[in-house]
């Protein structure tokens, strides 16, 4: 039986997987999030049906969007409706002045409606107290309340507390009290609150919801986890909680979980906002399915308008998908209609990008916009990149100082970086004075044997690196004091056991070979005193290439010395 996310991989449109669910409610528009929904929603219902309730509820929906003004317009048509002992609109119009942290003309209010209520009314009080939350607002990984200014969790609890005690059995009472105790710092008393409310029959899965917020917040991950699939098994089509798993996923970087359950949440809430959507192909761009994060804008493009992001989004994506052509043309119209808005990443996939294409300008643009995102990326090592192309362009200047900037920046060199910086540094060891004649750069030379050989100790058996150590060592000096101070041998003598006895490498090596062997007979001839060794090599040499004239001029040197040695004394 295939998973969730495969049926949704192959399906093309989350959509797809799972049943529709019916519109929205209200209330439910409001716990997503879904403000502009639920307004039209409610006031609609207040035109066509005006009574207390009906003004008061979209009075309420602007006050949940963050719009207590707009709110007050509908609060204070419906003050004439309101019945003598139950005044919930002038209730209402009250919290739009709290919520503005407006306490001089909201105090006195509260005062006249609790009076012309007797404190008795469990509806005006619940309002009151729900006001002094700050209305808890669950949804992107958070759980905060709308208006920070408003909250005062000991009268919140208080108000709610009377509100519970005039209505034993409402729910929902209980699951704002909840949300008090929880401003107040009482995870435990929040809980049993919410737990309460199940009992007294409130919606299970909004309950669950509310009980993993709570556990989120306290980082308790695997308990808010797993009250967040209690709701979706109470309810496979309550939103939010596929939301808060979403965004609980993406909190510690399990993309594909968060790709999954966002899709779910898209799929049975119908929230087609701009921000949903693309932070729908955005987790599954951060879960490596390029195209399907690509796929999602394109079918969304009506919902998504001309938002900028969405070319982001899509030029990383045609990045990572190696379509370097469509990722420079997106990422490029992101930042000509949001260049405030740039960020080092932006740089790195469109240098990426125009690495990727053949042409050796855009290689060259492409280490340009690269090195300005190296010093911001810490998790990858882009200087590495950068170096890579200034090597392969014989700019060896820029190489060296690019991964000296590398090392500056915390990151550690892998093997490929250490064989580039040495053989950057080799090749800048020869320099030509004013005159031109050749001047070797011993630093240089030194530089470039200790980044070879930390690149031995992680590839031992990669040959350019053993036979550069011991060119370095050579050049460093000049060919007399190379060969007496004998930091070339151990080098040459292993280049020529890794490749001697092998016919293409040999003829691929041939002078480098040929040097090798000239330098161990000269050492064995200057320094080791040792005939028998210096024949020895010298043979060898021959054995494998017996028509180069440097060897053979050094056979006949040896052949003259030796009959000289044999001749009688004159």
């Amino acid at each position: 039986m295939k998973t969730l996310i495969t049926v949704f991989l192959l399906s093309g449109l989350a959509g797809s997987a799972l049943a529709q669910s019916p519109t929205p409610d209200s209330n439910t528009l409001i716990n997503l999030g879904r403000f502009d929904e639920a307004k039209q929603l409610l006031s609609r219902n207040a035109e066509q049906n005006p009574s207390m309730q009906t003004y008061f509820d979209a009075g309420y929906g602007y006050l949940r969007a963050g719009q207590p003004d707009s709110a007050r317009i509908w609060f204070d048509k419906g003050i004439s409706m309101d019945e003598k002992r139950v005044p919930l609109n002038e209730t209402g119009a009250a919290i739009t002045y709290l919520v503005k942290n407006d306490t001089a003309n909201a105090n006195p209010k509260f005062a006249e409606v609790i009076k012309k209520s007797k404190g008795k009314n469990a509806d005006i009080l619940y309002r009151i107290g729900e006001a002094y939350t700050g209305y808890l607002t669950p949804g992107d990984g958070s759980i905060k309340p709308a208006y920070p200014k408003a909250v005062n969790a000991a009268k919140a609890i208080d108000y709610l507390t009377r509100a519970a005690d005039r209505d034993k059995k409402n729910a929902t009472i209980q699951l704002v009290l909840g949300d008090a105790h929880y401003l107040n710092k009482d995870a435990g008393t929040a809980v049993s609150r919410y737990e309460s409310a199940l009992e007294l029959g409130m919606n299970p899965p909004r309950v669950y919801q509310r009980i993993g917020d709570i556990y989120w917040q306290g980082r308790n991950l695997n308990l808010a986890v797993e009250n967040y699939k209690k709701a979706i098994e109470a309810n496979a089509t309550y939103a939010p909680a596929y939301s808060q798993l979403a965004e609980l996923y993406f909190l510690v970087n399990r993309y594909k979980e968060a790709s999954n359950y966002i899709d779910q949440y898209v799929n049975v809430s119908h929230d087609n906002r701009q921000a949903t959507l693309l932070r729908q192909a955005q987790f599954h761009f951060l879960a490596k399915d390029y195209q399907r994060a690509v796929n999602l804008i394109d079918s969304n493009r009506t919902a998504l308008g001309q938002n900028p992001i969405l070319y982001r989004i899509k030029g990383w994506s045609f990045s990572s998908l190696k379509q370097p052509e469509k990722a420079i043309e997106n990422i490029n119209t992101f930042l000509e209609k949001a260049p405030e808005k740039a960020m080092p990443d932006d740089y790195k996939y469109l240098g990426r990008a125009y690495m990727e294409t053949d042409s050796a300008s855009d290689d060259s643009l492409g280490a340009v916009f690269l090195t300005k995102a190296a010093p911001f990326d810490t998790t990858e090592n882009l200087y590495s990149d950068v170096a890579k192309y200034y090597y392969r362009a014989k700019k060896h200047v820029e190489a060296v100082a690019t991964l000296d900037s590398s090392a500056k920046h915390g990151f550690k060199a892998d093997v490929q970086d250490l064989f580039r910086y040495g053989m950057s540094n080799y090749t800048l060891g020869f320099q030509r004075d004013t005159a031109g004649k050749l001047v070797r750069d011993t630093v240089r030379f030194a530089l470039a044997d200790s980044a070879l050989a930390l690149a031995q100790q992680g590839s031992p058996d990669y040959v350019p690196t053993v036979l550069y150590r011991a060119k370095a060592s050579y050049y460093a000096y000049t060919p007399e004091e190379a060969v007496m101070n004998g930091k070339a041998k151990p080098h040459f003598e292993q280049f020529i056991s890794m490749v001697a006895d092998k016919e293409e490498e040999r003829n691929r090596y041939q002078k480098d070979l040929v040097l090798a062997f000239k330098y161990i007979i000269a050492y064995n001839d200057l320094v080791a005193h040792d005939e028998s060794a210096q024949k020895e090599w010298l043979q060898k040499g021959l054995s494998f290439f017996p028509n180069d004239p440097e060897l053979l001029k050094i056979a006949t040197a040896q052949s003259d010395n030796t009959a000289n040695a044999k001749s009688p004394k004159q």
